[in-house]
């Protein structure tokens, strides 16, 4: 980095009014209220630091505007563009403050499509208080007149009536006088006698105010290397604590112009994200071909996606190789990103039930999916292998913390055993964070269970492994108790299945479970994942109830009995882990019983959906 410590403040306004330095795209709008702009005045006024600016000089590779540009003033940089660009990275809320100040610039803030409206601020030579950035006023504030504290005004009024300098002399002066090297044409004071004698004692105040605050040196550290390096500093820059978001870096890096048309980001992850069957390999064919492509939703979150990108085109698993991609990245890869995310949303929600609204409750299983298909080819064994993976994710808790470099690590096992896949699991699964081999020992005595529950109430949370376990059955192939429905995931509030107690709570035995647990360390007990199972509402309501299993159970048996599909129900019971024994528990309201042999059930899916069988 090289420093330019003979820039001055007054050097930094020019070239923001001439447009010498531009602003990323990227950066967030102009935000600063009328007291924060003050204070800055009179920080360089009391010499007090200011800190430096980050530029960076280099083509024109970002979508940019200039210094307190608005939407109107972007600039799109055109396909392999040569053209030279100072862009400014750090320092943008300071310098479109002081062109706002000083100049008569149009300056636009946050995304109004209008300019903001002229700001004039007045230095007041007479103000000895103790609150020194009150000797800085707008012509819209109300001030108090020092000899008549009644008596208030405002400099914008008694300008209109051409009052101020008649009544208050050289006491206030003008900032953007300043920057304007010829004061006469400003003033209509019409004896020659008295406008010379007033410009000459107004001037030395102004020149007093330039060499204070205009020739004030600004540190200019100028950022050196390519655009990549660039974005890697700039994506640390904290802003207000709020870090930059990548996704708005990406934006702008990849914006470009194209004979076509211009190429966009947004657009563009639609695109890749689409249900079409057929994706070319052509941005701008796809635009025309896809039908309402902009309300196309994005299942995945903007960065996950970008990350899911990267590890496609870069191989890698390092988030900051996510601005190495280039516009040309993009563009050549469609048709092959939009395959694997295509197939990734499909095992996500035909393999594992996951549904697009909750994908990005599920990262790590998206980016190792997502990582697998980019580098072999998916056929029946690797196919039975990143299932097996999966599950061992989802239920073990593979990948707490540090996702990324975990996943790396797997991907550097199965590069060690591609031939010997089983192996490579081996290695995976000894990383495991969870352990369930205590169920197998389970009594109704010692009891030993999955330690995840069901919480009510609206805008509850449950864990990780709850939501997996909810997996695990949706896998099982459940359908309802009593009508023997399937799971919809577009089905209505009465046929779609949901979460209801097998022991209800508010049953005679639900409530003696809760009050016999109620200061043990199974106090939750009746809430366990084991006591869960998805039925539809309608069954549960109008079925249940508040029944005890005893008397609900047998009256399901005997329905199915009668209609003569008795085995039928006897299966989907099973596919609910109750199996002819558990059934026997229910009949007898034996919950202990019940819990631990379901719990063993459940367990004994899970051994089968992690383990690899050739």
């Amino acid at each position: 980095m090289i420093l330019n410590e003979d820039k001055k403040i007054e050097d930094l306004i020019i070239d923001a009014y001439n447009e010498k330095i531009w602003l990323p795209e990227f950066q967030r709008p102009f935000v600063w209220d009328k007291n924060q702009i003050r204070l800055l005045i009179d920080s360089l006024y009391q010499n007090y630091t200011i800190s430096s600016i980050l530029t960076w000089k280099g083509n024109d590779e970002l979508s940019r505007r200039r210094v307190g540009g608005g939407i109107a003033d972007i600039k799109v940089p055109l396909h392999n563009s040569e053209e030279q660009i100072t862009y400014l990275l750090d320092g943008q809320q300071r310098t479109t403050a002081l062109t706002y100040i000083f100049t008569n610039k149009h300056i636009y803030k946050s995304k109004n499509k209008n300019p903001a409206p002229p700001l004039n601020l007045y230095y007041d030579s007479e103000y000895t208080g103790d609150e020194a950035e009150k000797r800085w006023l707008f012509d819209d504030e109300v001030i108090y007149d020092n000899d008549n504290s009644e008596h208030s005004f405002k400099i914008k009024e008694l300008l209109k009536k051409k009052e101020l300098h008649i009544k208050f002399g050289i006491r206030f002066i003008k900032v953007k006088h300043l920057m304007i090297d010829n004061l006469e044409n400003e003033f209509s004071l019409e004896d020659d006698n008295q406008k010379y004698k007033f410009l000459f004692e107004y001037g030395k105040i102004v020149n007093t105010l330039k060499d204070k605050i205009l020739k004030r040196k600004v540190v200019d550290i100028e950022q050196r290397g390519n655009l990549n390096s660039v974005l890697e500093v700039f994506e640390r820059i904290n802003t207000k604590n709020t870090k930059l978001s990548i996704f708005d870096i990406m934006v702008a890096k990849s914006y470009k112009k194209f004979d076509e048309g211009y190429f966009d980001l947004r657009t563009y992850l639609k695109i890749i994200t689409s249900e079409e069957s057929s994706v070319k390999n052509n941005y701008f064919e796809n635009i025309k071909n896809i039908k309402d492509i902009e309300k196309y939703k994005n299942p995945f979150l903007d960065e996950l996606l970008l990350f899911l990108i990267m590890m496609i085109l870069k191989k890698e698993f390092k988030a900051t190789f996510i601005i190495k991609i280039s516009t040309d990245d993009l563009m050549n890869n469609i048709k092959n990103i939009h395959f694997i995310l295509k197939r990734t949303l499909e095992i996500l929600n035909n393999n594992f039930h996951i549904e697009y609204d909750k994908i990005n409750d599920y990262k790590p299983i998206a980016k190792f999916i997502v990582a697998f298909l980019a580098r072999y080819d998916n056929d029946t064994n690797y196919g039975r292998f990143l299932n097996n993976c999966l599950w061992n994710t989802l239920l073990y808790n593979r990948y707490p913390g540090a996702q990324n470099e975990r996943i790396e690590k797997d991907f550097k096992r199965i590069n060690r055993h591609i031939f010997n896949l089983e192996i490579a699991l081996m290695e995976m699964k000894a990383d495991n964070s969870r352990n369930f081999d205590s169920i197998i020992n389970s009594t109704a005595e010692n009891k030993q269970l999955f330690n995840c529950f069901y919480h009510i109430g609206k805008g509850s949370t449950r864990n990780q492994l709850y939501k997996s376990i909810l997996l695990l059955f949706k896998h099982n192939n459940l359908k309802d108790f009593y009508t023997g429905e399937k799971p919809s995931i577009n089905g209505t509030k009465i046929t779609k299945l949901e979460q209801h107690h097998i022991f209800p709570l508010n049953s005679l035995k639900g409530k003696e479970i809760i009050n016999k647990y109620k200061n043990s360390e199974y106090h939750n007990i009746i809430n366990n994942i084991a006591n869960i199972s998805l039925i539809t509402k309608e069954t549960n309501n109008s079925r249940i109830s508040n029944k005890n299993p005893s008397i609900y159970i047998k009256e399901f048996e005997d329905e199915h009995y009668k209609k003569g599909n008795i085995k039928e129900f006897y299966k989907i019971m099973e596919n609910h882990f109750i199996d002819e024994e558990i059934l026997r528990f229910l009949k007898e309201d034996k919950f202990e019983e019940f819990i631990v042999a379901r719990t063993k059930l459940i367990y004994q899916q899970i051994i089968k959906l992690t383990t690899i069988n050739y």
